[in-house]
Parts: C-alpha cells; structure tokens; sequence
C-alpha cells in the first residue's frame, strides 16, 4: 500500500480531515520563508490536540526543515512533540550526525537531476556506525529539481528519475507537483513506497481543500487496488 503524507499543514481543521482519512504522515513546515511556516508553539498545541482525538490510530507526524543545525532539529521535536524530522538541503555528513542524535527520527529529502546524487545519502545505510533511519519512515524524500526553492514549487518530478531511484531505494518518498488528478499516473509509473502533497490539496497556501484532500487519498487507494490484482 502506499503511504500517504498530507504536508504543510498549520491548523486543527486541516489535520483533523487528513487523520479521519487515514493517512499514514503528516508534515509541518518549521522554515519560516516558506508561506505553509507554522511556529513550534502552534505544532506544540496540534500535537497535544492529537494526543486527545479519538480515532484508532494518529499519523506519524513530521516537521520539515531547511538547512537546519543538528541542534534546531533536536529542539523543535523535543518541544513540539514531534515524531520525526525530514531535512532539506544538508550535507549527508550533517545528516549522518542528526540520525545520531534524532534515534533515526530523521531523513533527507534531495532534488535530484541524475540518480548518482543520491549515493552520498543512501550510502549511509552501509556505513558502520551511522544510526538507521527507523523503519516506519522513509529512507529519502525525492522533490522536483528547482535551482533555488526547497519544495513546494508545484513542479513535478521527473518520473523517469524517480522510478530509477525507487529501484535501489525501497522507502522513497516522493513529492512534486501531485494532484489527485495526476497522483494514479505518478504510482504506476514511479511505484514508491510514499507520496507526499502540500500545495496540490490547498484553497491557498497554508490552507488545505478538505474535498481535494479527500480525493488524493481515493485516487491513491484506488490505484493501489488496480495495481494489487
């Protein structure tokens, strides 16, 4: 089955319908240049509102950063509550010492343009010593490639690239642009263990379309039964 997480969320409401359809990880944004930012004390109260819902079972949930330091990361999940972390532009060595310190709560999220520049990364895995990512997140978070944005640009991922990196990474996440409408295309032709959505579930940016959340996750389950027969 493939993982679901419903990213760049900030408020109750949003989190609310995500957990009521199941999803397996939800994202919060904790990079203040990004217009889905959300303040640690604002995650802080979403995380204690979670530990009161009533439902079988709360998503894993996910703070995103950018370039942060091994400490920031540290904090933000010993403040917020926080389960894990996934890391955008930082170096595999500054990745490898966060995974250290994070228990393995920790993975990097990379965009790529050829499948090599994700060997400094997945090598950590046959390291000695290097602390495994833990095994209900994914191992590496694949966006589209832009020049200077971190994610959340709405431009797809190249499915080519990213059903070559699936290949050799059993729990790649992959983000880019997806929709419900393009979601189905993107599983069959990439096949990765999780998809990750922000802007193409939103009314506005920080503020999610509870219908088209709702139809991302049909369409993904829909296609998981097509391709299970």
């Amino acid at each position: 089955m493939t993982q679901v997480k419903i990213c760049g969320l900030t408020n109750i409401e949003d989190v609310q319908v995500a957990v009521d359809e199941g999803v397996e990880f939800l994202g919060f944004i904790l990079y203040e240049k990004s217009p889905r930012y959300v303040t640690t004390a604002r995650v802080a109260r979403i995380m204690s509102f979670l530990r009161g819902y009533d439902v079988p079972r709360i998503p894993v949930c996910i703070g995103v950063f950018v370039n942060p330091s091994v400490d920031e990361v540290e904090q933000a999940l010993a403040h917020t509550g926080l389960q894990a972390a996934q890391v955008h532009k930082a170096t595999p060595d500054v990745i490898r010492e966060m995974r250290t310190r994070t228990l393995g709560s920790l993975y990097p999220a990379v965009q790529p343009r050829t499948a090599s520049e994700i060997v400094p990364y997945t090598a950590l895995d046959d390291e000695a010593g290097v602390y495994p990512t833990a095994f209900y997140l994914p191992q590496l978070m694949v966006d589209a490639y832009h020049p200077d944005l971190a994610g959340g640009t709405g431009k797809q991922a190249d499915l080519e690239l990213a059903a070559e990196i699936a290949a050799s990474v059993p729990r790649l996440m992959l983000a880019g642009g997806l929709t419900a409408d393009n979601v189905a295309t993107t599983i069959r032709a990439a096949q990765p263990w999780a998809v990750d959505v922000s802007s193409g579930v939103e009314a506005s940016p920080g503020k999610k379309d509870h219908e088209k959340v709702r139809a991302f996750i049909r369409a993904v389950r829909a296609v998981d039964k097509e391709i299970a027969l």
